[in-house]
């Protein structure tokens, strides 16, 4: 796949977190055979187990290079004879795959929905002083379970076909079936150790009467607005980081999987030290000084490395996991929001709707700086040239991704400084008919016109469109 559609891909396949304010609703006012979390968290682990059981048992089809040497060559160099070991469908393949990542995703999305509600109930039980710790534990284990994954993926898919060096390899059959696996062992889980008591079905009509009321509270439109603007900056990179990555770092898929398992340490003890010294630092605080030491990190690696000055696939994989520190800590920090406003019959949609507008603001982010990139000489052909305009291209399009890193530092204005101000602020700010409005009209922009520029990308006649990451058609 091109670089641009690698940042497609992985952009579709977050769209439905966006959906997870629609699960939560679902999961909030339509109680299944009287209960509100368990039906629909073993309901959407069903999705994801027939899901990665359809890509398991279904052959991927040829790779793009029918010698794995040509990917070495540039494309203008190639003879006729190589041009035919060439499999130019292999794309459209990986489309349909896409479709199927999303609709596994959209299962892990139900459950999480109902989940949220859930964790939301628990949460706000626990007295003010260590409020946030079950959800700081939550993000423990999953950092934890990371690890497993990486480990799977990193050592199992190290062969030649995967630019590794093994001579064996899971294959991408053999990791959906363990995906599959899970996600059967994960249904019977989530009814039996879920404790919940019944409940009835809410009005539809009067819940979303409550949200637009909801919406139109400072406190609530001013922290979306932070969320929502903060993740389009904050997420701001380059379509070429993945190819810089394989290209210039020769970066390996069991080197990377290494660095993907010490990235799940890393954030495991991140997460470890705000459970136990953390819950009441400042949330606006942490939030600016995690963006800047991202960044300030980040940036050696990427420079030394476009420049030819040192270039080595653990220099690009190893500095950037110290940023796994105030990266993990400023994501969870500026959560603990949810906690203080949620109401009774309310937590998973509340939850939902902070997650939503996280996972909106990202493929936002990804479908502006497709847009950008398309300006730059930096797709893998020309990464693969090297040559001082094509470095240059690539500084270019780093540069505008810190700048917009750091811009979103400004935004930290609408975030609460702490638990307390948040109430105080829910007490004392008002409300606001217009704004109100006005957050669920670009909340609803954002979403469509996510959905609509990356499926213009998955398209032959429509990719070339600048909006969608093209050079022009």
């Amino acid at each position: 796949m091109s670089a641009v559609l690698v940042a497609t891909a992985t952009a579709l396949v977050k769209v439905p977190h966006a959906l997870r304010v629609f699960t939560g609703l679902v999961s909030d006012c339509y109680p299944l055979f009287g209960y509100r979390r368990r039906p629909y968290m073993v309901c959407g682990w069903a999705i994801s187990f027939v899901c990665c059981l359809i890509m398991a048992v279904v052959p991927l089809g040829n790779p793009y290079y029918g010698d794995s040497s040509l990917a070495e060559i540039p494309e203008s160099d190639w003879t006729t004879e190589q041009q035919t070991m060439i499999n130019y469908d292999a794309p459209n393949k990986g489309i349909k795959l896409i479709i199927l990542f999303m609709l596994a995703h959209l299962g892990t999305i139900v459950a999480y929905g109902a989940a949220d509600g859930y964790l939301v109930e628990l949460a706000q039980r626990e007295p003010e002083a260590i409020r946030g710790s079950i959800q700081t534990d939550i993000a423990i284990v999953t950092a934890v379970a990371g690890i497993l994954t990486s480990f799977m993926t990193g050592i199992g898919l190290n062969s030649e076909a995967y630019g590794g060096t093994f001579s064996w390899d899971m294959g991408f059959a053999g990791v959906m079936g363990v995906c599959a696996a899970f996600s059967l062992v994960t249904i019977p889980l989530c009814w039996f150790c879920v404790t919940e008591e019944k409940a009835t079905a809410q009005p539809t009509r009067a819940f979303f009467a409550y949200l637009y009321d909801f919406m139109q509270y400072r406190v609530i439109y001013q922290v979306l607005a932070f969320r929502f603007f903060n993740h389009i900056f904050s997420n701001f990179s380059v379509t070429a980081e993945s190819k810089i990555k394989s290209i210039w770092s020769n970066v390996t898929p069991l080197n990377d999987g290494i660095a993907s398992m010490i990235s799940s340490i890393v954030s495991f003890v991140a997460l470890y030290m705000v459970r136990k010294w953390g819950l009441h630092w400042s949330w606006r605080w942490v939030v600016v000084i995690c963006q800047i030491s991202v960044v300030f990190i980040d940036c050696f690696p990427t420079f030394f490395t476009i420049w030819d000055v040192y270039r080595s696939q653990w220099f690009w994989l190893g500095v950037p996991l110290l940023a796994e520190v105030p990266s993990s800590i400023g994501e969870l920090i500026a959560k603990f929001f949810v906690i203080e406003i949620a109401e009774p019959g309310s937590e998973a949609t509340i939850m939902g709707l902070i997650i939503s507008i996280n996972n909106i603001g990202t493929p936002f982010s990804t479908v502006m700086y497709k847009s950008i990139d398309s300006h730059f000489s930096i797709a893998a052909k020309d990464i693969k040239k090297d040559t001082h305009e094509v470095r240059m291209d690539v500084t270019y399009a780093y540069l505008i991704a810190y700048a917009f890193n750091l811009a979103s530092i400004v935004f930290v204005y609408w975030l609460p400084r702490q638990k307390e101000h948040v109430h105080e602020l829910k007490r004392t700010g008002g409300k606001s008919k217009w704004m109100g409005i006005l957050t669920i009209c670009y909340i609803l922009f954002g979403f469509f016109w996510v959905v609509l520029t990356n499926a213009l990308t998955l398209s032959t006649s429509t990719s070339c469109l600048r909006i969608a990451g093209g050079s022009g058609c």
